[in-house]
């Protein structure tokens, strides 16, 4: 984990702590969850894919406010936590991280879980490990 993540993830702790919110419900036998709500429970997907849908509605009103020619706004499209998921996981891929590593940071206990839902081969990725190749071919011919 990344240090700034970490640091996020301890405040949060600290600021439950402040404000006495204790976590109350045990999933699965797991608990100390980082994100619950106010209640103690932890938070599901629901009102952050809500919440997530405001800040992109806002922003693309937002954007038609400021421009007047619509041809040149770039809009948010509508995306969910699993989109951020899949987003991260993909961008992962193309950084080389370790897949083993990746496979264990998404909680997968199957590596072909991870790459053949979540790693996305993108046009770029494609590009640029063709790149390789030919870069590899022609620095071993000359």
């Amino acid at each position: 984990m990344i240090e700034i993540v970490r640091d996020a993830l301890i405040k949060e702790k600290q600021i439950q702590r402040d404000l006495n919110i204790k976590q109350v419900k045990v999933v699965d036998g797991i608990s100390n969850f980082i994100f619950i709500n106010r209640y103690g429970n932890p938070i599901n997907q629901g009102p952050l894919n809500k919440a997530l849908r405001r800040m992109i509605r806002l922003y693309n009103e937002e954007q038609l406010q400021k421009k007047d020619n619509i041809e040149n706004i770039t809009f948010l499209p509508n995306i969910s936590c699993h989109s951020l998921r899949r987003t991260f996981t993909t961008r992962q891929v193309e950084a080389n991280v370790n897949l083993k590593v990746l496979q264990e940071v998404l909680g997968h206990s199957d590596i072909r879980t991870t790459m053949n839902i979540y790693a996305e081969a993108t046009e770029d990725l494609k590009h640029k490990e063709f790149e390789k190749y030919n870069s590899d071919y022609i620095n071993k011919t000359l």
